[in-house]
């Protein structure tokens, strides 16, 4: 196991580092657009939270040359220098906990009571049920579609989001679910001869799930296709996002379950 340095606490990483599919049904509602969207049964295969598996997917569905994905080893300041800048986004694989359902249903709450602003240029993608394990895919999408500031995607995941932009999350969901191209190449990254550990067979249901952080016009959102919207989490920059995040992750995820496991990798420049 990999041990994950804190400023105030060590979290050990888990030794199965895969994404998740819950099985309790989404955040999002999925009726509000008025539509009857039919679901085809995704059963996607996990992705290992792995940068060499990450980076094996991401490379061939369009990230650009000159970017990759990079283990981060602590939030403190010392152990986020080691990630080289600038830093698009962060991706954080976390095993679910009653602490942190509870957590998201009171955050849920506080914000359709108060409301936040959400930037118009966000690509936020609805995790259906029945796409199986697909979270790991949905994080690295909303990783690269939303990093436009610093460089545009290629390939497959440009045509999505060409495709797809401006439709609603539960949307762009369902058009997921129909993009076998995606699939094929995720599929192919999750069997991968880089994987340290076997891939678990479709309808397991491994206990982890994947989320990213990015910076869309200097404000620090968190991109979970399992809840019912992006979270605002204030305003950052170029320079401080990876230490922004951090602290959002710290506060929000490891003292909200000291006993959990967690994994962080950043997007950043090579």
């Amino acid at each position: 196991t990999l041990t994950l340095a804190l400023t105030t606490l060590t979290l050990t990483l888990t030794p199965s580092p895969f994404a998740h599919q819950p099985q309790p049904p989404s955040d999002g509602d999925d009726d509000d657009d008025g539509e009857e969207a039919e679901l085809a049964e995704g059963n996607w295969l996990p992705l290992e939270s792995n940068p060499e598996v990450l980076n094996g997917f991401a490379t061939r569905v369009g990230l650009p040359k000159g970017w990759t994905f990079c283990d981060i080893y602590g939030v403190d300041k010392e152990l986020l220098g080691m990630v080289p800048q600038p830093c698009a986004a962060v991706v954080l694989l976390f095993t679910s906990s009653k602490e942190l359902k509870a957590f998201k249903d009171k955050q849920r709450k506080e914000i359709e009571e108060k409301g936040q602003e959400l930037s118009k240029d966000l690509f936020y993608i609805t995790q259906h049920d029945g796409i199986g394990n697909a979270c790991g895919t949905i994080a690295t999408i909303h990783a690269m579609a939303n990093s436009t500031s610093l460089f545009k995607s290629e390939g497959v995941v440009k045509k999505f989001v060409e495709e797809w932009k401006g439709k609603t999350p539960s949307e762009i969901g369902y058009g997921l679910l129909k993009a076998k191209d995606i699939q094929e190449v995720s599929e192919d990254a999750a069997e991968s001869k880089d994987a340290q550990t076997a891939t678990p067979d479709r309808e397991d249901n491994v206990n982890a799930h994947f989320i990213a952080f990015v910076n869309v016009g200097d404000v620090l959102y968190e991109m979970d296709g399992r809840k019912a919207f992006p979270i605002n989490h204030g305003k950052t920059s170029e320079k401080s996002f990876l230490e922004d995040a951090a602290a959002v992750i710290k506060k929000n995820f490891f003292d909200v379950s000291p006993n959990g496991n967690f994994n962080m990798m950043a997007l950043s420049k090579a």
